[in-house]
C-alpha cells in the first residue's frame, strides 16, 4: 500500500481473472465438504448434536447444537454434517466482503485478494472445509471484528452503538464455538485501555452493557460447568495439556513447523509486516488480538504440544490488512499457487486415494477416513448374532466414527481417558451385559479395557486397503460379562 494514499500495491491482475481464481477455489471447498470421509472430530462433535446439553466437556456447545439442528432437518448423513460448514463459508464470504468495504478505499480488488488469501490459505480451508467448532468461531469473530471495527472508526464523532452490541453478541456467539474467542475480547479491552481516543468509553454505560450481553451468551456453559464442576474448565485449562510442569522446545518447533505449513511459507513476511511495522488505519484491534493469541499459544507451545489453528484467531485478525502487505506481486501469486497445491493434495487424500505412506507418518487421520461402511455392516451383524447389549472402542475417535457410521449415537468408548462419553455412558447400567468392542492400528483395545470384562475373544479383523495399499487394520471382539472399571 502506498503511505501517502493508502492504496494496495500495484495491482495484481485484472478482476476477471481474481473472480475466475475465488470460483475454483470455492469448486475446490464444494468438492473436499462433499466428498471427502468423514473426520474422527466432527464424528465426535456430530454425536455431541445426537444428546443435546447445555454443554459439554471439551467445548462450548454451539458447533453441537448446529449439528443437531442438521440432523433432526436432514437426517443422519454426510449432506446433514457439513451443511452448517458450508453456509458459514457463505456468511464469511459477505462479511470479508462487509470488512473490505470498511477499511479499504480500492474495496474492489481488495476483496478480491482478501477473499482469495482467505480460501487459499491452508489453515483456512482446513477449518473451514469441516463440521469442527472452529468454522463457527471464524465465522462469527469475522463478523465480530466487522462490528467493533465500525464502531470504532466512528467513534467519538458519531457513536453507533448498535455496532458495539452487534459486535458484542457476535463475540459471544464465537465464544460459545470455542472458548479462544477470549482473545477478541480481552484484545479489545485493552486496546480502549490504551488508546487515549478510547478511553472515555470507560465511562459510558453502553460499554458495560456490551460486555454483559458477550457474557449472557455464556450462560449455557457457566450452568453446564457449575453442575459438573467445572469439569471444561478444568480439561482445558490444566488436563487437557501434559508437561506444563517443565520447558520442551519440541513443542514450540512442532508449532512452527505447523505454522509454515498450514499459514504457508509466503504469508511469513507479511504476517511479520502486520505485527511489527507501522499501523495502518483500523489495524489496532486487530494487532492487538494477533499478539494476544500469538504470544499465548506460543508460550503454551514451549510447555506442551499444540495444534495448528489453536492460534486461528490471531491470523484472522490479521486477514483484512494482509493484502496492504504483500509488496509484489510474486509473492501473492507464490502464495496462491502453494495453496492450489495443498489444497489439491487435500481434496485428493481425504476423499480419492491416500497420497501418503499413512503407517510410516502415523498418518491416522488419513487411515480413518477409509473402510467404514464394510466394518459397520460386520458390527452390526456382531451384534444381532450375540445379543450384545452395547458396542464401545477403545477411544473417543474410533468411538465417535463408528457411531456416526452404525448411525448408532449410544457407541461408547471405554478408554480411561475423561471424554464426552462418561457423560453419557452409565456403566453400573451395563454390568453383566456383552458388548462388541472395536479396535484397531491406531487405537488398540489396552488391558484395562480388556479387565472390564470376564472374557474378550476376537471375532474377526479386516484390512482396511485404499490405494493400493493397507492403511488401517480393523478388529472386532467379543467382550463377555462386563464388569465395569476398576475401582
Amino acid at each position: 500500500m502506498d503511505e501517502q494514499t493508502g492504496r494496495l500495491p500495484r495491482t495484481l491482475a485484472p478482476l476477471g481473472v481474481l473472480k475466475a481464481l475465488a470460483l475454483i477455489f470455492v469448486l475446490y471447498k464444494v468438492v473436499l465438504l462433499f466428498s471427502a470421509g468423514v473426520f474422527q472430530d466432527e464424528a465426535y462433535y456430530w454425536l455431541w448434536g445426537q444428546h443435546l446439553a447445555l454443554s459439554y466437556f471439551d467445548h462450548p456447545p454451539l458447533n453441537a447444537w448446529m449439528q443437531g439442528l442438521a440432523g433432526a432437518i436432514f437426517g443422519w448423513n454426510k449432506f446433514a454434517l457439513r451443511i452448517m460448514v458450508a453456509l458459514a463459508l457463505c456468511a464469511d464470504i459477505v462479511l470479508i466482503w462487509l470488512i473490505s468495504r470498511r477499511i479499504a478505499w480500492d474495496w474492489p480488488e481488495h476483496f478480491w485478494r482478501m477473499l482469495l488469501l482467505f480460501l487459499a490459505t491452508p489453515v483456512f480451508f482446513a477449518v473451514t472445509s469441516v463440521a469442527l467448532p472452529d468454522h463457527l468461531l471464524l465465522t462469527f469473530s469475522l463478523a465480530a471484528l466487522y462490528f467493533f471495527l465500525s464502531f470504532l472508526q466512528r467513534w467519538p464523532e458519531l457513536p453507533r452503538w448498535r455496532d458495539l452490541y452487534l459486535g458484542a453478541a457476535c463475540l459471544g456467539l464465537a465464544a460459545l464455538s470455542k472458548y479462544n474467542a477470549a482473545f477478541l475480547g480481552i484484545g479489545l479491552a485493552f486496546y480502549i485501555l490504551l488508546v487515549p481516543r478510547l478511553r472515555p468509553l470507560l465511562l459510558k454505560p453502553q460499554l458495560y452493557l456490551a460486555a454483559a450481553i458477550a457474557v449472557a451468551l455464556q450462560a449455557p456453559v457457566l450452568i453446564w460447568n457449575i453442575q459438573q464442576n467445572m469439569a471444561s474448565f478444568g480439561f482445558i485449562l490444566g488436563t487437557r495439556h501434559s508437561g506444563l510442569g517443565s520447558a520442551n522446545l519440541s513443542g514450540l518447533s512442532a508449532w512452527l513447523i505447523g505454522f509454515v505449513l498450514l499459514v504457508g511459507p509466503f504469508l511469513i513476511g507479511p504476517l511479520a509486516a502486520f505485527a511489527f511495522f507501522r499501523r495502518r488505519r483500523g489495524e489496532g484491534l486487530a494487532r492487538m488480538t494477533f499478539w494476544l493469541s500469538t504470544c499465548a499459544i506460543v508460550g503454551l507451545a514451549c510447555f506442551t504440544t499444540t495444534l495448528f489453528h489453536w492460534n486461528l484467531l490471531a491470523y484472522l485478525a490479521a486477514l483484512p490488512f494482509l493484502p496492504y502487505r504483500m509488496r509484489w506481486r510474486w509473492l501473492t501469486w507464490a502464495h496462491i499457487a502453494y495453496g492450489t497445491a495443498f489444497l489439491s493434495f487435500m481434496v485428493v487424500n481425504y476423499s480419492f486415494t491416500p497420497l501418503t505412506d499413512v503407517k510410516g507418518l502415523s498418518d491416522e487421520a488419513t487411515g480413518w477416513v477409509y473402510g467404514w461402511e464394510g466394518t459397520a455392516t460386520a458390527v452390526q451383524a456382531a451384534r444381532v448374532d450375540h445379543k450384545a447389549g452395547f458396542v464401545a472402542a477403545a477411544d473417543y475417535t474410533t468411538a465417535a466414527l463408528l457411531g456416526y457410521h452404525l448411525q448408532d449415537k449410544d457407541v461408547t468408548s471405554l478408554s480411561a481417558k475423561n471424554d464426552q462419553f462418561d457423560y453419557w455412558f452409565r456403566p453400573a447400567e451395563h454390568l453383566g451385559q456383552d458388548a462388541i468392542l472395536f479396535g484397531d492400528t491406531w487405537r488398540p483395545l489396552t488391558p484395562d479395557i480388556v479387565a472390564q470384562f470376564a472374557e474378550v475373544v476376537q471375532l474377526t479383523e479386516i484390512p482396511v486397503i485404499a490405494g493400493g495399499k493397507e492403511v488401517n487394520r480393523h478388529q472386532i471382539f467379543l467382550g463377555r460379562g462386563f464388569r465395569g472399571p476398576a475401582k
